[in-house]
């Protein structure tokens, strides 16, 4: 295991296990303690920030950017995007030619070609690079690990064996100097949709614990996805907790026996005393 990451989901108000948890941590999620969370991370021994394109996200990174540069460097990063939640709400709201119109609005114009073209594929990646284009001009370059793309994307890429718009995707951030990766939910029908084109994946993102929870198509076939694509991918586990279900100790206990398959775990909280002591645990695995 190479990397202990702080994770997003409190800081934008997301938890798996209600949404009365959520509203908590949104109430406890203003800026100074998100910084304060972020910096007992660290001072845990987390070395790097995986979130989404969240613009509470944004707004978290140019203020410590204006404030708290030092912090930036000492962490890399992985960003997730797009944010879906927030497509569906705009569309639901202005209505999908609307949000349509705002996305091509935010590509670049010198793309044109693209749109004269109908390149679905080119598109896709200038619609991505257009969404995380603010948190290039914030975090060190240098620091930047990897893009990986939202398990919407990736679920309907293997659900309509979109392969040359994966490739296509890869091959854009690879030319801006971008490792890229995926986030997916179904592991095993993802392990298949690479293994059937013959595609090989930088970065995978995916639930791991002992509980099989949000494992599909379920526990065993998971685990033997995992298993074959640790050979090639770096897996990046998150859902570590299984919603909090599991202690620490549980967790520690699973990840030390699998710890050679993993990358990176995820680990969040808003508590710097929580968020420090669960990377100081992790650390020990290393």
């Amino acid at each position: 295991m190479i990397e202990i990451l702080l994770g997003d989901n409190p800081f934008i108000g997301v938890s798996h296990l209600s949404q009365d948890k959520a509203r908590e941590e949104s109430r406890e999620s203003v800026l100074e303690n998100k910084v304060k969370v972020i910096e007992a991370a660290i001072n845990g021994g987390a070395t790097g920030f995986t979130f989404s394109t969240h613009p509470l996200n944004l707004e978290l990174l140019q203020y410590i950017a204006k404030y708290r540069r030092e912090l930036l460097d000492k962490l890399d990063y992985y960003i997730l995007t797009p944010y879906a939640q927030s497509y569906v709400r705009t569309a639901n709201i202005a209505g999908t030619p609307n949000l349509i119109s705002s996305i091509i609005k935010r590509i670049n114009p010198s793309s044109l070609t693209a749109f004269l073209t109908l390149n679905v594929n080119k598109l896709l990646g200038l619609f991505l690079e257009s969404e995380i284009e603010p948190y290039l001009k914030i975090l060190p370059k240098k620091r930047i690990k990897s893009i990986l793309i939202h398990e919407v994307i990736t679920e309907l890429l293997i659900a309509f064996n979109l392969y040359d718009t994966l490739k296509e995707l890869d091959k854009h951030f690879t030319k801006k100097d971008i490792d890229f990766g995926v986030e997916s939910r179904n592991i095993s029908a993802l392990d298949l949709f690479l293994k059937n084109n013959g595609l090989n994946i930088k970065y995978v993102m995916t639930p791991f614990n002992c509980i099989g929870y949000q494992m599909a198509r379920d526990f065993t076939s998971a685990m033997n996805a995992i298993d074959n694509l640790s050979r090639k991918s770096k897996i990046i586990a998150i859902s570590i907790f299984g919603a909090g279900i599991l202690s620490l100790d549980e967790v520690i206990d699973y990840l030390s026996k699998h710890k050679d398959k993993i990358y990176a775990i995820t680990t969040a909280s808003t508590k710097a005393d929580v968020i420090y002591n669960n990377c100081r645990r992790f650390s020990s695995l290393n």
